[in-house]
Parts: structure tokens; sequence; C-alpha cells
């Protein structure tokens, strides 16, 4: 009876386990079967095996009783010969013979349990499908009335859900596979529902045209041995051939019916790639003149097959071998993009980094079977990343500003427009070089900016876009040092015509020419130190002319250490030379000896710069001194002498956090507030992701840590906080460690931390 086959065997292992001929050996019950239907109809297409394991103690028990119902009806057959592949089918008879047999079915198993009804003693329903999901649906709420003729529309809605729903998640994905269908939505509910099926009740209804049905129940005793769905769809979709909704390819398959003398065609004629075939499925190769088809593991990729599996038989029928079918033994190299291409998807994916974009939801907890101390969690990740086409130019006229370290990147001067080429001239000022980047029209967060740090000209470009906590900028360096251009080399004074361009359907183009013989005057800069009595923020040297600057410092408890920037820039930085270990790291402190370096780029942050050190005894007053030669800028020198002495001002406590989010400290501080006049420091801090670590710092200095004595350690834990003091990598407070925290990214924390007893504390807001 068609599709009740897989069934039958099912239920015929059930009795040889349950009788007395039972030797002891499990019993597995094998159903496989395929849907085929024209591309028109491919809601009715599906394809599955399963292979069900009979034992005793099983975790899913067959349990109570069980009814049938079996009628003379030819609603689905092939007649001898039948030309096509599939059967011939009355759709409304077909319907009608599955309605009554669910209708006798139900009838007979109630009255064999005493006219209860089934719905009161079950939990879950599955029904064999044959085609989409309306079907059972309807299939469903005819048996809902029998079992309640008197209950509301919006109460079966819900039994929709809580029963139905469960048993067809695979078949939705799969579609109907008619022989296989009760299995494998028996696998449904088992994966969908997991432990929350523990000790309840599934009833299944299985047909099969002709037509034969059974009804029967399942007791939950146990957690299967089976993936939880979300896990197997991972894997399900993880070899995925996408194909869109208009394919045809399905027909190819269809014409294979009653084929004689025929190679299959479909990925070919569909330009499907030869090297998506799965090496451990066999493929069908030829079906030769007599009828005989032929499948080879693994298809046109897979190579020959070794002697060892040759067969005699092979040879004495006349079976082809490997060779005379089409072989793909090298796989075509990808098409080379154009650098355009190149440049745009490097444009695409640092401008719009996939991980910002990416929001997680857990879709699944549940318990891992073997194992119930242990979840499986499946998250779902959505991205609302834009297309790419999302940088293409919007066809209206803007304009565009340059912002320079000529102004301190303080100015957006405009650029002059001629034809759709934007231009400004650059004069490069006492440094030798200048960095810059754009703006369009004038807005702060729609900047254009080079693709690498330091950039040359006819590189890659970004944006519009905010441009990030470290923004890149190009350089024009005039300097005669090596890994300059000479095209660029000149001195302080020369001019350069910086150009962009950017016009719909091509790519932004920026680039520059030195201007022979042009001159211009330039700013000098100003001068600033950042010290170690500053907590490392920069304050202003005061100039006393002649390219002379000087500041005052007095010795306290945090010592004198200190570098100097030009106009406050970090990539400005003028640091003593000096000895450095194998990782670049500063070795010592720098002298008045030291030779200066800058200013340019000396380090990634304040912390990782050389730095000079003072020495003298606390109160001692220094005169610190900056000079650059105005006639020649490449001439600097730092000194400093002792003033004299006073009572020593210690600065106020200021406490800082530092983490994962900061490169503990590297990019940057996050400042905790005194609340009040309290011994308490708070700060703000948004999770990254959730669970996120962090430790406390005195006047920014690192080997000034506050930390506790555990690794990750939750504020539930019995600890103790350590410092001021160097930290080891492994001490830190970790935020969404606890359950209780009930944290996940996106949710902002206020950490508090009392001085006076050296306690740390977080609560979500």
């Amino acid at each position: 009876n068609a599709c009740y086959g897989g069934q039958a065997a099912g239920l015929a292992v059930l009795s040889w386990v349950e009788s007395d001929r039972w030797d002891g050996r499990y019993g597995l019950a094998i159903a496989t079967d395929i849907s085929e239907s024209h591309s028109t109809a491919l809601f009715t297409v599906g394809a599955a095996c399963t292979g069900t394991l009979y034992f005793p103690e099983a975790p899913v028990a067959h349990h109570s009783h069980r009814a049938s119902a079996i009628l003379h009806r030819l609603d689905f057959f092939k007649p001898v010969g039948w030309k096509s592949m599939a059967p011939i089918v009355d759709g409304k008879y077909s319907i009608d013979a599955y309605m009554t047999c669910i209708e006798l079915c139900y009838a007979t198993l109630r009255k064999k349990m005493n006219d209860r009804p089934i719905f009161s003693v079950t939990d879950y329903n599955v029904f064999h499908t044959g085609g989409g999901f309306h079907v059972i649906k309807k299939a469903f709420e005819r048996m809902c009335r029998a079992d309640d003729p008197s209950s509301s529309y919006d109460y079966k809605q819900q039994l929709v859900q809580t029963r139905l729903i469960p048993s067809c998640h695979l078949l939705k994905i799969i579609g109907p596979c008619h022989t296989v269908s009760s299995f494998l939505n028996i696998s449904s509910v088992i994966m969908s529902e997991w432990e929350k099926a523990l000790g309840k009740v599934l009833i299944v209804f299985t047909y099969g045209s002709g037509c034969a049905a059974s009804m029967y129940q399942l007791r939950f005793d146990d957690l299967a041995w089976m993936q939880p769905l979300n896990t197997w769809k991972i894997g399900f979709y993880r070899n995925a051939i996408h194909m869109p909704p208009s394919t045809q390819i399905h027909d190819v398959y269809i014409a294979t019916w009653m084929k004689f003398d025929y190679r299959p065609c479909g990925r070919e004629l569909f330009g499907i790639d030869p090297w998506k075939y799965e090496l451990d499925a066999y493929y069908l190769m030829e079906i030769d003149k007599w009828g005989r088809r032929f499948y080879h593991r693994g298809g046109v990729i897979a190579p020959e097959l070794d002697k060892q599996y040759k067969l005699r038989v092979d040879q004495a029928e006349g079976r082809p071998k490997r060779r005379f079918w089409k072989m793909v033994t090298d796989k075509e190299p990808e098409p080379e993009k154009p650098l355009e291409d190149h440049w745009k998807q490097t444009e695409y994916d640092m401008t719009y980094d996939a991980a910002e974009f990416e929001e997680e939801e857990v879709v699944e907890e549940v318990v891992a079977k073997g194992n119930p101390g242990h979840k499986i969690v499946t998250v779902e990740v959505r991205s609302s990343r834009p297309g790419i086409e999302v940088l293409e130019h919007d066809g209206l006229d803007h304009t565009y500003q340059i912002v320079g370290s000529w102004s301190g990147y303080n100015e957006a001067e405009d650029m002059e427009e001629d034809d759709g080429v934007h231009q400004y001239t650059v004069t490069v000022g006492e440094n030798g070089w200048e960095e810059f980047y754009l703006l369009q029209d004038n807005d702060r967060d729609r900047k254009i900016f080079p693709a690498v740090e330091r950039s040359w000209k006819g590189k890659p470009c970004l944006g519009p876009h905010v441009g990030g906590s470290k923004l890149k900028r190009w350089r024009i360096d005039a300097r005669d040092v090596d890994g300059n251009v000479e095209e660029d080399i000149g001195k302080p004074g020369d001019q350069y015509l910086v150009t962009f361009s950017w016009r719909k359907g091509s790519l932004k183009s920026l680039e520059w020419d030195r201007l022979d013989g042009e001159r211009g005057d330039y700013r000098r800069g100003e001068y600033f130190l950042a010290g170690s009595w500053t907590c490392w923020d920069f304050v202003p040297m005061q100039a006393s002319g002649d390219g002379n600057w000087q500041v005052e410092a007095q010795v306290t408890s945090l010592g004198l250490e200190f570098l100097l920037a030009r106009d406050q820039d970090i990539a400005q930085l003028i640091c003593p030379e000096v000895r450095t270990d194998l990782d670049g790291r500063p070795a010592e402190a720098g002298t008045q000896e030291s030779p200066v370096l800058g200013p340019d780029t000396r380090a990634d942050s304040i912390q990782d710069a050389a730095k000079w050190k003072v020495d003298g005894g606390l109160g001692d007053v220094f005169k610190i001194s900056f000079r650059r030669d105005p006639a020649d800028p490449e001439l600097m020198e730092v000194t400093w002498e002792r003033t004299g002495s006073r009572p020593v001002t210690e600065p106020e406590p200021r406490y800082f956090l530092v983490g994962e989010r900061n490169r503990w400290g590297r990019d940057g501080f996050v400042e905790m507030v005194r609340i009040g006049q309290t011994s308490n420091y708070s700060c703000n801090l948004e999770l990254q992701d959730r669970q996120e670590a962090f430790r406390l710092v005195l006047f920014k200095r690192l080997d000034m840590s506050f930390r506790p004595d555990k690794q990750d350690c939750s504020q539930m834990q019995a600890h103790e906080v350590l410092g001021p003091g160097p930290a080891g990598d492994d001490q830190c407070w970790a935020i969404g460690k606890a359950a209780a925290d009930k944290a996940k990214a996106g949710d902002t924390f206020a950490v508090v931390f009392d001085a006076a007893s050296k306690k740390v504390t977080w609560r979500k807001l």
C-alpha cells in the first residue's frame, strides 16, 4: 500500500521484538522514498531515508493501544508501463480517502480506550504527509472536531501551535517524503522539543494509498540519540546548493523516467559547479541502452575506483569504466577580478565590518544527551550589513573639504571644483610632511580617508563614513629619507596640488603633484607635554621666543617621566631615541643626551612610546625646556634644570578602567568619576560581548593596577583585591561570567570602585 510500506516494516519489526521468538538482537526498519513532481509544484517535492531501531526500553517507546484501517481505493497508482514518473492522482478522491482513514482510526482507537478523548491523554500529533502542510493542518482540525466538537476556533489554533507544529519543522525544510514522512515527523518532534517532551505521549497517524492506515501512540521516556533541531540545521545547510525558486533543474531529473542510453545533464545545463559534489554520495553517471543504471561515488570529480574494488563481473557484463565518463580532475581557478573590484571590496570590508552588523540570538538551549550538566546552545547570527551597492556614488552634486595637520585638524577648507575634479594646494610645514583627510558636504560624519595609515596617493579610498576612533590619513612626505618617493621629495614651504574625483559608476581617486618652484607660508606649531604627573594628559608649554618652549614640574610620588607632542597630535610625538627590546618597546628612559626623534608617529599610544625621565628628590622643582631651530626644524633639543624645592603637592587620585575593549590601555582609558565627596568612583561600560573582562589602574599607570586574585572573577566570588601594582595577564574581573549578571552584548553596566575598602561592584542599568 504505497507509503504505508515503511510503517508496515516498522510495525513488523516491533511485533518481532515483542514476540516470544525474539532472540535478543535489535531490529532495524528502513524507510526511503522520493516525492517527485514538475518544477511548477516544488511544494510536493522531497526525499529522505530513515532507519528506526527497535529494542526493549527504548527512549521512545510504543505505548498503549493502536488502530488500523484498510480500504479498497485506486487513489494513487501507476498502471503497468505508465509513461510518467508521477502516478495517477485524483486530488479530491485521494484526500477523501486520507480523511476517511483518519476518522476510522480515531473512532476505533477511542473505542479501545473506553471512549476517552484522545487529546486528553496525548500531547503531540504526527500525520503522514503526502502533500504540503495545508493537508495535515486540515487533518488535524478534523481530528480536533472529533475529539471535542464544541472547541472554539482560538483554542484549535492554540492546539495547532502546541501539538502539531513541533512535528512539521523537517517537513517544511525537506518537503513531503511519502513512505518516510511519519518517521520524519516523529523525528521533528524529538529534535525540536528535546527534554520538554520527556514523559509526554505522541499520537501518530500513518497512511498509504490504496489504502492502509494506522494510528498508534509513542511515549518519551528518555532523550533519543539524535541532534537538536537547530544543530541539525547547521549541518544540513552547510553544503546546500542554493537554487532560485524559479529553477527547473528538477524537470531534468523527472525526464530520466523510462530513459535508455542517457547521461545526466542537469548540473551542466544549469551551470552548477561540479566541485560542489559530495565525495561520499553516489551519482547517476549513465543509463545504458538496456536500461541499466550506473552510479559512481563522488560523481565527475572523483578518481577512478581503486583496483581492490574492481569485480570480475564488471568486465563480464561489459560495465563501463570510470574513464568512459566525463571526468573533472582540475578545479578551474577563480576568474581574476579587475583591480577596481578588489579596491571596491576592500572599501566595503573596511567600511562595513561584518562583525559590527551582526546580532546574535539564542534560538535553542537543550540538555546534552549523556551529559545533563552541559547544554547545547544554538545561536542565530543575523546581519544588518548593507549590500556593496551602498558604496556607489548617489549621482548628486557634492562639495568636498580638506582637513589637515597644517591646521591641527581644526579647520575644514573648501576644495575648488573644476569639471568634477576637486583641488586644494597644500604647503608642507616645518615637519617636512602633512597629513589630511576629506569631508563630503562639510559633514564630519561623512569623512573620506585612505585604506591604510599614512597612505600615498593613488591608493583605495574609503567613505563617506564616520571614520572610527583611529582615522587613517593621507601623508605628503617631502623629507629625503629612506622609503620616500623621489617625486615627492622637497623641503618645508614647498607646495603640492591635491586632486580628488568621484563620478557615478567610477571609483574614488585621490592624487597629488609637487608644484615646481611654488612656495608658500606655513604655520609654526605649538608644543605640549604629557607626563606622569599630568596623568598623561597633554598640557601646553609656554613659548619664550626663537623656537624655545618651557614648562615647570615638581617631583611627586608619581615621578617625572614625560614626552612631547606638536599640536597635541599623537601622530606628531616627540620622543627620545633609546634602546628597545625584541618587541620594539623602549627598554630604557631617555636622558638630556638622548637624540630627539619626531614629530612623527612614534608608537600606537602614549603608553608605548619612549619617554624622558628626570631624577630628583620629592618636592624638587624643574624647568623642562624644548627648542626647535626655526631655521632648521630638524634640529631639536630637550633639556631640564632644577630651579628649587617646595613642599610636595600630591595630585588627587584618578582611576581608570582598562580591558579588552581598549586593549588594556593601549587604545585609551575609561575614566571613573568620583561620586560626590565619597570614596566611590564610577563609570559606565557598554558590553561588546556577552562577557567582558577589565581591571582598574591609577593615574593611567599600568604598573599601578587594582585587580582580583582570581582569573575572570565575578563579583559573586570570594576574592581579594590586589594593588596598586603590576597585574598578571589573567588577573581581571569579568562582567557576564555569573548568570546573575544577565548580561548580553549591548547591555550597559555601572562599575563602582570603593577606594577606601578596595571593593569593586557592578550593576546592570
